[in-house]
């Protein structure tokens, strides 16, 4: 059997999403890294380390991929396979699904977003002796001392003591995964035909359970993942200044900017440290480009331009005396004459100095963060628009349904044993939990009895949902079905510790099998009402699930809120009049003769 596995999996899943915005319409492989893509590095090291077959999985929308990649790689000694996934799965879900691709008894598995130059001949010396079944690359992250000091405080939050902790004693683990795994073929057989399955938060718990050897293998070499605009920033700068090397690559150099001029004069361009520039790309009269700066084919720099510190991503516009400093400029958009940014990040067309800065979260507005993007000049108004309109809705609600709610509330404590109203902790912005309420639709002992009925779960992933679920009451199926057994949520509303629209409010537990949902779901406020509730609500999919939330998180507008208020309000109309359908279906047959 052959130790070193010749067939590997790169994950890239869909658009490249950098702080909660989408820098490119392309997945991660495919970023620029100083005029060479992502996957080009990858690829080499998978080929130094004796890979034969590479299988890159993309989501749906890159089709044009699949012919693009084997001519990106034709260099290289692989056989490549470009495989679009339509419903994404998790990974773990991907993998089994390219079961029949993979070939051998070992393969490995890496992460859309890595850079490394590690040599993965020690890893599978390491899977090898250790006879793991499953083996994991870490980097190992020491926090400086000041960031050991921890406050002690009581129950009132008054300060006890203040402690820095040796990190002998701390219990966090300094390792952090990379996105790379050697796995055995066997693993496949421990994950479901079907449904959602992630290879972080199932598998290595049922390999542990089941006493399955996994191991941890610490790459020393050059590491990153691009996860984020300062670590895009980062790993740009350390090709450029070569702080990795990537063998099959050592002779493909970057084109020398003074071969590419827009007059063709040798004198139009001065250039200072490292830079990058691709095919196609024109630089005009006087531009000026300090180093480390990336600019991607295509791109246009006016005369007078300076660069300094930058990438320019493909078919950007540079105007005529622009000065960048430390800036991203995405693909097709224009900077204009005479702008002047810095730690700035374009996504816009005709970008000027007077920007309005956001923060990573694209709907965090703060004049003071130093990044830029024209998409986002709306978001004030519209989240200030959108918390005056939920106060305003919330508190007319409240008003008009109190006669109803004292109904609903007298029904409920006559129906059956407990209170009123079904009180729980969730999980609101930025991650703060508040109180949830809801009228109770659920016998008393309803989470100890959850139990017995867990074999009934009708979704996958970490989410717990059975349409016939015996634990609710007769009043609470009715209040279920007509959705008014959320309006006590109308409180939270009004508090402020809900939106009427979002996604849904979960708990930490329900969240715990794809980080990058929880985290770009909870950058908004969470809400009553749903893009998932209106569009799949009857959809037991996790991944249906997962794609609406990031849809209504990149798409967010008034005009979309109204359009799911507009939509919910037809639904529960229609839920509220369908116990009528029948009578008023009788009265039109008896008048018709039927």
């Amino acid at each position: 059997m052959k130790r070193f596995p010749h067939t590997a999996v790169i994950l890239a899943n869909g658009p490249t999403v950098l702080d909660g915005l989408q820098v490119s319409a392309h997945p991660k492989p495919m970023l620029p890294i100083a005029d060479r893509s992502l996957v080009e590095y990858q690829a080499s090291v998978l080929a130094s380390a004796g890979v034969e077959s590479l299988i890159i999985c993309v989501g749906s929308n890159s089709g044009n991929l699949v012919d693009e990649l084997p001519k990106i790689l034709a260099r290289l000694p692989l056989a490549v396979r470009c495989v679009l996934q339509e419903t994404p799965r998790g990974t773990g879900g991907t993998l089994k699904e390219l079961e029949s691709l993979i070939r051998g008894e070992r393969f490995w598995v890496m992460s859309g977003d890595l850079l490394t130059d590690a040599d993965l001949s020690l890893m599978a010396d390491f899977h090898h002796k250790c006879g793991a079944t499953a083996t994991v690359a870490v980097v190992r992250e020491e926090d400086p001392p000041w960031r050991m000091e921890r406050v002690e405080y009581d129950a009132g939050e008054h300060v006890k003591a203040i402690h820095r902790i040796h990190p002998a004693h701390s219990r966090r683990s300094m390792l952090r995964p990379v996105g790379l795994y050697l796995f055995e073929r066997n693993i496949l057989d421990r994950i479901p035909q079907e449904g959602y399955f992630d290879l972080k938060e199932q598998l290595f718990s049922l390999l542990y359970d089941d006493s399955v050897p996994s191991r941890v293998w610490e790459n020393k070499g050059y590491c990153q993942t691009i996860t984020s605009i300062d670590r895009y920033f980062a790993t740009n700068r350390d090709i450029l200044l070569g702080r990795a090397e990537f063998s099959y690559l050592r002779h493909w150099a970057p084109r020398n900017p003074s071969d590419i001029l827009a007059d063709g004069g040798s004198s139009a361009l001065t250039v200072v440290g490292p830079v990058a520039l691709g095919h196609g790309a024109t630089v005009g009269k006087g531009v000026l480009l300090i180093g480390p700066t990336t600019i991607c084919e295509g791109c246009v720099i006016g005369s007078g331009a300076v660069l300094n510190n930058c990438i320019l991503l493909k078919n950007s516009r540079i105007g005529s005396g622009a000065r960048l400093t430390n800036c991203i400029v995405g693909e097709d958009s224009v900077v204009g004459d005479g702008a002047d940014l810095r730690d700035a990040w374009v996504l816009c067309v005709d970008a000027t100095s007077e920007s309005v800065p956001v923060t990573s979260d694209p709907g965090n507005i703060s004049p003071s963060s130093g990044t830029s993007c024209c998409r986002d000049r709306d978001r004030k108004g519209y989240r200030l628009w959108k918390r005056l309109f939920d106060s305003i809705f919330s508190l007319s609600a409240l008003i008009f349904l109190a006669p109803f709610l004292i109904v609903i509330a007298i029904a409920i404590k006559l129906d059956s044993r407990g209170s009123v109203i079904f009180r729980q902790r969730r999980c609101g912005m930025n991650g703060k939990e508040f109180t949830m309420l809801k009228f109770r639709t659920m016998v008393d002992n309803a989470e100890e009895a959850k139990r017995e009925v867990q074999r009934m779960n009708e979704v996958d992933g970490p989410m717990f949902k059975v349409a016939t679920d015996p634990r609710v009451t007769r009043i609470g199926s009715i209040l279920r079905a007509t959705n008014l057994d959320e309006v006590p949520q109308f409180w939270n509303i009004l508090r402020g510790d809900m939106a009427l629209i979002g996604p849904r409010p979960l708990s930490w537990d329900e969240m715990r099998y794809n980080p990058r949902w929880r985290d770009i779901r909870l950058s908004v406020p969470q809400g009553l009402l749903g893009l998932w509730q209106i569009q799949s609500h009857t959809n037991t999919a996790f991944v249906k699930w997962i794609h609406n939330d990031l849809a209504y998180v990149y798409e967010r507008s008034a005009w979309q809120d109204f359009k799911i208020l507009m939509i919910a309000h037809k639904n529960m109309l229609f839920s509220l009049l369908r116990p009528l359908m029948p009578l008023v279906h009788r009265e039109s047959s008896v008048r018709h003769g039927g």
